[in-house]
């Protein structure tokens, strides 16, 4: 019965590989961005590879089926985020084991700072001002098969608007978790923002759907005694080259963990670090994330997390 679940669990992480070539498209095909800003500060500290170490709320972002094979009965997260000098992201997710499997639910907004309208004229005359926005409703279901396989799925609601334009539709994203043999080891996998074109001002894009695949390791030697968090997402997207990302994270003691991670294979994105503290069911985190491109500011992300 492992090894069935394992050769499964490999199966699926060839199959993400092998989608990546058949669905890449050029850079500026796709549209709605901010699907692909990760949840929770914690992650980001880690550079982003959140695809096996992600649990609780955070996790309905990155892989739903990762709650399915922890203890947790219900989490709660709330974010902010400053994002380059000019966009706000906020989000809100619960995970909530409910009978044999976990609820999780997530909304996320992402806005700019207001903009002048101008006319199409040479002059370009103000015409007054507008604020851009995109919105994610989303609701996941995961459950475990066993001890060391899960499997989950989630639907979103989309909804963007850009000055006069709007639209909305939806996607769907499917992930597996797989706890292996070596104790401390948790590969898992996801396809994300699966869904049909959305349009503005008639102008069709697709969403930014990607495939990942990671690993996290967490050592359970007497000398570090589960204190050391590795991780490491492959991340390959409809519109860009293979990305990696590369985190880890340390426990100096029970309740205060820091944590640095980078991004390979980005031209405006670098290092990232951060830092989160816990007490009882109460958790703070924080995450500094480098921006490469001049004039725009590095972001900021903090996270508040309950568990109960």
């Amino acid at each position: 019965m492992v090894r069935t679940k394992l050769m499964a669990v490999i199966a699926l992480a060839g199959a993400l590989v092998a989608t990546s070539p058949a669905w890449a498209g050029e850079p500026g095909e796709v549209g709605m961005l901010s699907l692909r800003m990760g949840i929770g500060a914690r992650e980001a500290a880690m550079g982003g590879a959140g695809v096996a170490v992600s649990e609780g709320a955070a996790a309905v972002f990155w892989n739903p089926a990762n709650n399915a094979l922890r203890q947790g009965k219900t989490d709660l997260l709330l974010q902010h985020q400053r994002y380059l000098g000019q966009f706000n992201h906020e989000a809100v997710a619960v995970s909530h084991r409910a009978g044999g499997g976990v609820v999780g639910l997530l909304f996320s907004g992402f806005y700019g700072d207001e903009l002048v309208r101008r006319g199409d004229d040479e002059v370009g005359i103000p015409q007054g001002t507008f604020r851009p926005y995109d919105l994610t409703f989303g609701v996941s279901y995961a459950r475990a098969f066993g001890e060391r396989f899960a499997a989950g799925v989630t639907a979103k609601f989309l909804y963007e608007t850009i000055d006069l334009y709007s639209d909305s539709g939806l996607a769907f994203d499917v992930s597996l978790s797989h706890k292996a043999l070596i104790e401390g080891l948790v590969f898992g996998a996801s396809l994300t923002n699966m869904g049909s074109q959305m349009n503005l001002r008639a102008e069709p894009f697709d969403l930014p759907a990607a495939a990942r695949i990671g690993a996290a390791w967490t050592p359970v030697t007497p000398m570090l005694k589960g204190r050391l968090t590795m991780a490491a997402d492959a991340v390959f997207p409809n519109d860009t080259a293979e990305k990696i990302h590369l985190g880890t994270e340390y426990r100096l003691m029970g309740e205060f963990a820091l944590r640095a991670g980078t991004r390979l294979n980005y031209e405006n994105q670098g290092l990232t670090a951060g830092a989160g503290f816990r007490t009882g069911r109460l958790g703070v985190d924080y995450a500094f994330e480098e921006s490469k491109v001049a004039g725009l500011d590095d972001g900021h992300k903090f996270s508040l997390v309950l568990a109960w």
